[in-house]
């Protein structure tokens, strides 16, 4: 069975750079902070039913506890995703634009190279029309 050629895709890097930004920004500048502060705010523990005699309170205080330190996690882990996928995002968007920049070089070599061809094809056909030989 052949396989059959990939379709072509077609990246709008305007956006890809605005997506990017706003992730960095979104983690950064308001994900980060906000578990930093959680993560403050936990340190003392769980103050909710402390002084209760009552062992229905203190299994609920107990699975709050546990229910916080569950989402500090889940928090700490979503923000180390949101920066992972940010820095890649932005790898990426460096090797498109490097590897753009790479081809558009070497598509400036080869012009140059094309025109030097041409130069001397000319020159050479010169040469034959005057009947001095053509040296290419």
């Amino acid at each position: 069975m052949a396989d059959k050629p990939m379709p072509q895709l077609a990246v709008d890097m305007v956006e890809v750079r605005k997506v990017t930004a706003d992730l960095r920004a979104r983690t950064n500048d308001g994900l980060a902070p906000g578990v930093g502060q959680f993560a403050r705010e936990i340190e003392r523990g769980v103050l909710f039913g402390t002084f209760s005699p009552s062992g229905e309170t203190q299994a609920a205080r107990n699975a709050f506890w546990a229910a916080l330190q569950r989402h500090h996690a889940n928090a700490t882990r979503q923000l180390e995703v949101g920066q992972t996928l940010a820095a890649a995002l932005e790898k990426v968007l460096a090797n498109y634009t490097e590897a753009d920049d790479l081809a558009a070089m070497k598509l400036s070599v080869l012009e140059r190279e094309l025109m030097v061809a041409v130069e001397r094809l000319e020159i050479a056909e010169l040469r034959h029309q005057q009947g001095r030989g053509a040296y290419i």
